[in-house]
């Protein structure tokens, strides 16, 4: 038997970002986990513990749950998080920012690793068409606030349709 002292340290010392999960389960429902995640990231959220939380809810219908250390990864503002889910090959991608309305946008995905190192390393701006080549680059980060998340993000290369 251990001590209270030695169980939270064993905890404290665990990854939160590894999530345990049950192989054949993910690799059977990755298509209907990430249509409940573009549904929950569709609308903007009060902060991002709410966001968390809905988040956090879809991922136990499939039997998933986010460890308790992960929780202060969601106490910031902005934040992108990938969680290992398990020895899957299989990656949750969570990104979420907070807008002068106060209002929390999010993007959440279940990838392999080169989606993840994709969307990962996508920092630089991908102009839209409508924008000309000599543009400013001050327009650019003025309409970067008011962007959906849908423009900032990039889609994974299925979701082209």
């Amino acid at each position: 038997m251990q001590t209270f002292k030695t169980f939270i340290n064993e905890q404290a010392q665990m990854d939160p970002l590894f999530l345990e999960v049950d192989k054949s389960m993910i690799e059977n429902n990755k298509d209907a986990m990430n249509a409940d995640f573009d549904r929950l990231t569709a609308a903007p959220y009060q902060n991002s513990i709410v966001f968390y939380n809905q988040l956090r809810g879809t991922l136990e219908r499939y039997g998933i749950l986010i460890p308790p250390g992960a929780t202060r990864h969601f106490l910031n503002f902005d934040s992108e998080l990938s969680f290992q889910l398990g020895d899957s090959g299989l990656y949750l991608y969570v990104v979420f920012n907070t807008h002068k309305n106060a209002k929390v946008e999010g993007y959440v995905q279940v990838v392999d690793e080169a989606e993840l190192n994709n969307l990962m390393n996508s920092d630089e701006e991908v102009p839209r068409e409508d924008e000309e080549e000599g543009e400013e680059k001050e327009e650019m980060e003025d309409d970067e606030e008011e962007m959906s998340y849908g423009e900032k993000y990039r889609k994974r290369m299925d979701d082209d349709g």
